[in-house]
């Protein structure tokens, strides 16, 4: 494997961090002390090429390869990883999806307005009973002649509000068990699907949640996406993808905590000298350093091992995002202790990426969800309890 980036991915890689300078941090406070809908960072990303980072070009994306797109998600979390996220998330997931295993009109009806900033598409999966355990959705479709009729609620959906067409994964044949569930594009406005705000958030306050209900909702046929009953196993297929781009944005967090503590050690004056001076602080941002820089090689590896489609890698992804997510959420707070009380002032970066860092312990799999998983893939065996 060759660590070097290429000239190419160094510019992308200098763009991408000049845009999270200009674009991004201006607008942190403007939109997360009021819980604010970010809707114009959509049309900056748009601008700058850095909506689809992975859809093809034909479809309007960047059509980077995964590495690429990795090191934009670096620069990007470094700024913020919430407030830009309802530009990036819809790539990301539904879009993959769409790609994947979407039909060729479907591809021209979403990717490319998608792409140009134009639409937003959300994913819904998780219900009250079914996050970590998607097995457990009870959500339904039922063919009625030319439409699926759709029944059923879904919780903590992002963008679920604001989206213009949400994929819906729900069961379509009981008996089939993990065979029996689809993916249903269903579009804003369609009688009988209604959503409403979840306010109050730790962390993603720019980022909107929604709690969205289905009542004897009416959707074409031909809205279902791919093959019916092949639902979970597109939804995991996308869900890989999104880990990654997850895990290099939280490196990116952790690498902006790291900046932070390195500036702000050598202006902190306390006893008569700047408090980089001080070996307690020397220890913690040495450790930092070291931690980050074994965590973001190896996300670039298992990005490496993406770019090259090398087979069977799903427990990799799962260490990179476990990896990243529970360093940042260290990071983070070792940042917010050594900046002391200016710690706590949204004036400051870190202040921001400590609400946000837990979401990444959440979503796209926790990490108790991927410490199975990595030790199912190892020994082989099942966990049980006692």
């Amino acid at each position: 494997m060759n660590f070097e980036l290429t000239t190419e991915q160094l510019m992308v890689k200098d763009m991408a961090r000049k845009f999270a300078e200009r674009e991004i941090l201006p607008l942190l406070s403007k939109y997360e002390r009021d819980e604010v809908i970010c809707f114009e960072i959509i049309p900056k990303l748009a601008s700058a090429g850095l909506l689809g980072l992975r859809i093809p070009t034909k479809y309007g994306g960047a059509g980077m390869d995964p590495m690429t797109s990795i090191i934009v998600s670096e620069e990007l979390g470094w700024a913020s990883v919430s407030l830009p996220s309802l530009g990036l998330n819809p790539p990301n997931l539904p879009g993959a999806i769409i790609l994947e295993s979407g039909s060729e009109e479907q591809k021209q009806k979403y990717l490319p307005p998608m792409c140009r900033g134009e639409l937003i598409i959300a994913m819904a999966i998780t219900e009250a009973n079914a996050g970590s355990d998607v097995s457990g959705i009870l959500t339904t479709a039922e063919l009625d002649g030319d439409h699926w009729v759709i029944n059923g609620t879904k919780n903590f959906i992002s963008g679920g509000q604001v989206a213009d067409t949400v994929l819906v994964l729900a069961r379509t044949d009981k008996s089939k068990g993990p065979r029996g569930f689809s993916i249903i594009a269903v579009d804003k406005g369609t009688p009988g699907f209604a959503s409403a705000d979840l306010k109050g958030k730790l962390g993603f306050r720019s980022t909107p949640l929604a709690t969205l209900a289905f009542t004897d909702c009416r959707v074409p046929r031909e809205n279902l996406i791919g093959e019916e009953g092949r639902g979970l196993r597109q939804g995991l297929a996308g869900v890989n993808i999104a880990r990654l781009e997850l895990a290099a944005a939280w490196i990116g967090m952790s690498q902006s905590c790291l900046d932070s503590c390195v500036k702000y050690a050598k202006e902190r004056y306390q006893f008569g000298k700047p408090i980089a001076s001080f070996q307690l602080v020397q220890g913690t941002i040495a450790e930092m350093a070291t931690q980050i820089d074994a965590a973001r090689w190896f996300v670039y590896y298992v990005a490496d091992l993406v770019s090259r489609n090398v087979p069977h890698i799903q427990r990799q992804v799962a260490e990179a995002k476990l990896l990243s997510t529970e360093l940042a959420v260290h990071v983070t707070a070792e940042a917010v202790k050594l900046h002391g009380a200016y710690g706590l002032m949204d004036e400051f970066p870190i202040e921001h990426h400590y609400r946000d860092v837990l979401a990444g312990t959440i979503a796209g799999g926790t990490s108790n969800v991927l410490k199975v998983a990595i030790a199912r893939d190892l020994l082989g065996k099942e966990a049980t309890s006692g």
